[in-house]
């Protein structure tokens, strides 16, 4: 495919991305990893207001199901290595207005990934993954793993506040660099990774029951995403290995259920792997990835003839995030390019 770039934003190190069905317009999110605002576009790129001016530190932003009013945000998570103290999820709500208010969902220092599932009696639910316990005044202090924590939702978010905090349960602990998350298009499951390997949290199937964690793949992973690349009815796991690695690989399920075997690894090595998203684009399922050291490229990877294949949209921009989407017949991905403090919006232009 062939591409045309167009600069959205200068947002440094601008980091978390999400699509968000407003009730006023389709379109995106993009938030900053250190000091700066939450920005939503339409979905052409179009500016359309500012979510929040600061404090910045956002890992992770997501739509709540069924409110075209209201996101979740990480809140100040300004870095792994002791600057995820003060971190919390907060809920930024639309007013009639035009503007966003803002409000304390719960306090959970470290926070790093978080979404919302929808077990099969259609209830909601919070999970939420710390990278890490705590920290001391160390750079890469992994002497106290994270966990993964879940909560029941019910009723309107904005109503919790500082003095009245969601109430957290622990589903895992110990969990070593925990920094992969993946959300099923159904809300149905979510893929966790860590030093570990890759993990499928799946809530309960009514209110009561219990959660399900089962371990796919045996590796350490930095981040997923799943897809049916080879269009065999069977979903295929994309990994990046180790933390924050170099090693792009695909695994495939076997005769047995919930066991992946390794069938491809990039050749090419791909320093700081880490955006990642996957699904429909174009008529094709395929991945759209990006690094953020050396070649700092953004890519597509499909199937096609028997064997995985990669395109470079992208060269030497660094993206941390990616999300890929059609608007009315147009093919379009957004990057939050973070090593050049660049929002930037892809559109294909020839098949």
């Amino acid at each position: 495919m062939k591409y045309v770039k167009k600069v959205l934003a200068d947002m440094p190190k601008c980091y978390a991305l999400c699509m968000f069905d407003g009730a006023d317009a389709k379109g995106f999110v993009a938030g900053t990893e250190k000091d700066g605002p939450i920005r939503r576009f339409a979905l052409d790129g179009t500016p359309l207001d500012t979510v929040a001016e600061g404090p910045g530190g956002v890992m992770t932003v997501t739509q709540v199901p069924g409110r075209g009013d209201q996101l979740l945000a990480t809140y100040k998570f300004f870095s792994p290595n002791y600057g995820g103290d003060d971190a919390k999820i907060v809920s930024y709500t639309r007013r009639e207005d035009g503007t966003w208010s803002e409000s304390v969902l719960c306090d959970l220092p470290y926070v790093h990934r978080f979404g919302i599932l929808k077990g099969a009696d259609g209830q909601l639910w919070l999970i939420a993954c710390t990278i890490k316990g705590a920290c001391r005044k160390v750079k890469e202090d992994w002497t106290t793993p994270g966990a993964v924590y879940v909560a029941r939702l019910d009723g309107a978010l904005e109503e919790y506040d500082g003095a009245h905090q969601l109430e957290l349960t622990e589903l895992a602990g110990c969990q070593l660099q925990n920094h992969g998350f993946w959300i099923a298009p159904d809300k149905g499951f979510a893929l966790i990774s860590t030093a570990a390997g890759v993990f499928r949290c799946t809530p309960p199937a009514s209110v009561g029951g219990a959660w399900d964690m089962s371990c796919l793949i045996v590796q350490p992973t930095s981040d997923i995403a799943m897809v049916d690349f080879d269009g065999d009815g069977l979903d295929e796991i994309l990994t990046f290995s180790a933390f924050h690695g170099n090693v792009l690989s695909i695994w495939h399920r076997t005769e047995v259920e919930d066991t992946y075997q390794k069938v491809w690894t990039d050749e090419e090595s791909r320093e700081f792997l880490h955006a990642i998203w996957s699904g429909t684009f174009a008529g094709q399922q395929c991945a759209v990835i990006g690094n953020r050291k050396g070649g700092r490229d953004l890519l597509r990877i499909w199937f096609a003839d028997g064997d995985y294949r990669i395109e470079t949209i992208d060269h030497d921009f660094g993206p941390a995030n990616c999300c890929a989407f059609e608007d009315g017949g147009a093919f379009r991905i957004v990057a939050a390019n973070r090593e050049t403090d660049q929002l930037a919006l892809y559109e294909v232009i020839e098949g």
